[in-house]
C-alpha cells in the first residue's frame, strides 16, 4: 500500500506541476505558490469529511512544521522552473526529496537493506548527470541553486510529517498546507508580482487540488509503509519532464535523459529491494 500511495503522490505532484507552470509563466512563481497552497488548504479540509480525523494538538504542530518546509520547497521549485528546465530542476528536487525522508525513515527504524541504500546512491549519481547535462551554464547554475533550496525544504517537510499519528487523519495535511500558505503570503507581500489572477484561475484551482491530494496520499503512504512510499513519491520527474517537453517545449539533452533514467532506476531499486 505504501508504494501505491507513493505512486499516487508522484502522479498528483506531476499534474500539479502541469497546471502550476501555467500560473508561473503568466503571473510568476510567488503568486503560483500562493494559489497552489490556498487551494491545497481547501482540498485538504474537504478530506476531513471523508477521512476519520481526530484533532490532536501535537499532530497539528507536526503538520505546520512540515508545511513550512513544503512552502520553501514549492517556492524554490517553481522559481527553478521559471529560470531553468524541468529536466534540471525536477530530478534534483526529487532526489533530495527522496534521500532526506528515506534517511529519516531508516533512522526511525524502517527496513532498509544494503541493496536499497545502493539504489539511493545510484539515484544521486543520476542527479550529478542531470545537473551537468546541457543547456546554457547560467540556466543550469540558477536551476541547481533553486533546486537545492527546494530539495532541502521538501526534505524537511516530508520527513517531519512522518511523525503524525494515523489517528489524526487529514488534520496534519490541513495545517501543513495552511503553514505553507502563510509562509508564501509573507513572501508575496514582499514581491512585486501582485495578486491578479486573471486568466489563471482554472489552472491555479487544478494545481492546488492536485497539490492537496498529493499531501493526503503521501500521509497515508508513510503511515502504511514509509520506505516504499517515500521513494515512489519521489518519482514525479517522470511526469514533470514529460510535461516540460510536451507542454512547454523544454530542451532535454541526451546526458540529461541518461541522468533521469539513472535517477529513476535508483529510486525503483529502493522500492524493489
Amino acid at each position: 500500500m505504501g508504494a501505491l500511495f507513493g505512486s499516487l503522490t508522484a502522479l498528483s505532484i506531476g499534474l500539479s506541476d502541469l497546471f502550476g507552470r501555467h500560473v508561473v509563466n503568466r503571473r510568476g512563481a510567488v503568486l503560483a505558490a500562493v494559489v497552489v497552497q490556498a487551494v491545497g488548504v481547501a482540498a485538504s479540509a474537504i478530506m476531513l469529511a471523508f477521512v476519520a480525523s481526530e484533532l490532536i494538538a501535537g499532530d497539528l504542530l507536526i503538520g505546520a512544521v512540515s508545511g513550512l518546509g513544503l512552502g520553501v520547497g514549492l517556492w524554490g521549485y517553481l522559481s527553478g522552473l521559471s529560470v531553468s528546465s524541468s529536466a534540471v530542476v525536477s530530478p534534483i528536487v526529487a532526489t533530495m526529496s527522496a534521500v532526506f525522508p528515506f534517511g529519516y525513515a531508516v533512522l526511525r527504524g524502517a527496513d532498509a537493506s544494503a541493496a536499497a541504500l545502493l539504489g539511493a546512491l545510484v539515484a544521486l549519481l543520476g542527479l550529478i548527470l542531470v545537473s551537468f547535462g546541457g543547456g546554457p551554464l547560467a540556466n543550469i547554475v540558477a536551476g541547481v541553486r533553486w533546486s537545492v533550496i527546494s530539495g532541502l525544504g521538501y526534505g524537511v517537510g516530508l520527513s517531519a510529517i512522518m511523525e503524525a499519528s494515523e489517528a489524526s487523519g487529514a488534520w496534519p495535511a490541513v495545517t501543513q498546507r495552511a503553514a505553507a500558505l502563510g509562509l508564501m503570503l509573507i513572501v508575496a507581500a514582499r514581491s512585486a508580482e501582485g495578486f491578479a489572477l486573471l486568466g489563471v484561475r482554472a489552472a491555479g484551482l487544478a494545481a492546488g487540488v492536485f497539490a492537496g491530494s498529493s499531501t493526503i496520499f503521501y500521509l497515508f503512504g508513510v503511515q502504511a509503509e514509509p520506505t516504499p512510499a517515500v521513494v515512489t513519491a519521489s518519482m514525479f520527474p517522470a511526469v514533470s519532464v514529460v510535461v516540460g517537453r510536451v507542454a512547454f517545449r523544454d530542451s532535454v539533452s541526451r546526458l540529461q535523459v541518461i541522468g533521469i533514467a539513472v535517477v529513476l532506476a535508483g529510486v525503483s531499486a529502493v522500492v524493489a529491494l
